[in-house]
């Protein structure tokens, strides 16, 4: 297929934020966009802005008006996140956009095409303190352009396979609000505790703390894996993941009777979850973590379900999270903090009968997990051969 350069499909803009200063720049109509923005969208298309600014704030900067159905892409802070606008917006200074040629491009085939040199294009990113994409960067990057008719029939392709790959991750979606559903039908809210269970503090009821500091020089290239928050948040989302730290089978055992290692049932968070990332430990793989930046609640199984216990505190932290945590810049939460949450002792025989449905909800999926790697696979194949020539 003929390469032809993105200047040539289309006109790239650049955007701008007007002053902050004035706030009345900020109540208006016009659809304005950041790149946090486009980190929140489901699918391909951008439709209303969480922020608006008026004629008079667009008229003060040099932000520039996108018609429907351009590309949008953010260039700084992160690179690499894309969207089709289906109404006239405009973005801040985050972003590269492109308004396609018509004639030349069709706009869902540009928005594979994008997505799929997205790993090239992140790595022309340049900047000591954020990597930031350049105008004159971005307008190089070459994009194959098969005939108009064979654009369309290849963005019809990706899509389905799209469709097939979303509807997957929606299940998952719903398989997690039926948990959280049946929690609250059982248990009620944490907060209020409608239905008038004990409570007794965490402290109290479940070893709470982290784990012994592991310094820089002590870790090693292959041996024991040692997570940071990331590595737990992502386990905890039922990623698979591959570690980059580790320790030696020696350190770990030196810590395992110093201090105890994480067991079968044991809860682990990162310090800052606000979306309640909790992972419990599942089986007796050995691995070791970084303290303060993970806190691990040992779980005492008699006195309460490790499985009830996590969905208690996903629900206590997604409605009362600024309530527990603390910091200036960033909402974290402490160990003294965690220590005096205030637990529902709902009777461990019900606990319990939660416990199993949550596993059967697990099981199920579990299946869908699989379902929806195989699509992501399928999706991401069709991708490569696309670009290759190969899919038409």
């Amino acid at each position: 297929m003929e390469l032809v350069q993105l200047k040539d499909i289309g006109k790239i803009l650049s955007g701008s934020t007007p002053s902050r200063k004035n706030k009345e720049y900020f109540k208006g109509n016009i659809n304005w966009f950041t790149p946090k923005d486009l980190s929140k969208i489901e699918g391909k298309y951008l439709y209303e802005a969480p922020e608006k600014i008026t004629e008079g704030g667009y008229n003060s900067c040099s932000t520039n008006l996108l018609p429907a159905n351009s590309l949008l892409f953010t260039s700084r802070a992160p690179i690499g996140h894309i969207a089709i606008n289906k109404n006239t917006c405009c973005t801040n200074q985050g972003f590269k956009s492109i308004i396609p040629d018509e004639s030349k491009i069709n706009i869902d085939f540009l928005y594979y095409a994008i997505s799929r040199y997205t790993p090239e294009i992140k790595n022309l990113g340049r900047g000591a303190t954020f990597a930031e994409l350049s105008k004159s960067d971005f307008e190089k990057v070459q994009i194959p352009l098969p005939p108009l008719k064979t654009q369309q029939r290849i963005a019809e392709i990706l899509d389905n396979a799209a469709a097939l790959r979303d509807k997957t991750a929606q299940l998952l979606t719903e398989y997690d609000l039926l948990a959280q559903s049946i929690f609250l039908d059982m248990f009620g809210d944490p907060v209020s505790n409608p239905k008038g269970w004990e409570t007794e503090k965490l402290k109290d009821i479940c070893g709470v703390g982290s784990s012994r500091r592991v310094f820089v020089d002590e870790l090693v290239e292959s041996g024991i894996p040692f997570y940071r928050g990331k590595e737990i948040g992502a386990l905890s989302s039922g990623k698979s993941i591959n570690p980059d730290l580790f320790i030696t089978q020696e350190h770990y055992n030196n810590l395992a009777q110093a201090t105890g290692v994480p067991q079968i049932g044991d809860l682990l968070m990162p310090s800052i979850c606000p979306d309640g990332r909790i992972y419990r430990v599942s089986n007796d793989t050995p691995f070791y973590f970084k303290d303060g930046r993970v806190l691990w609640i040992k779980v005492d199984q008699l006195k309460v379900n490790s499985y009830y216990l996590i969905f208690f505190l996903r629900e206590l932290f997604r409605t009362n999270y600024s309530n527990i945590a603390s910091g200036t810049t960033f909402a974290e939460l402490k160990i003294v903090a965690l220590k005096k949450i205030k637990t529902l002792l709902a009777p461990i025989e019900l606990q319990n009968q939660f416990a199993e449905k949550i596993g059967l909800i697990e099981q199920q999926k579990a299946l869908a997990k699989q379902e929806l790697k195989e699509a992501e696979d399928l999706f991401n194949c069709l991708l490569q051969k696309a670009f290759k020539g190969e899919l038409v």
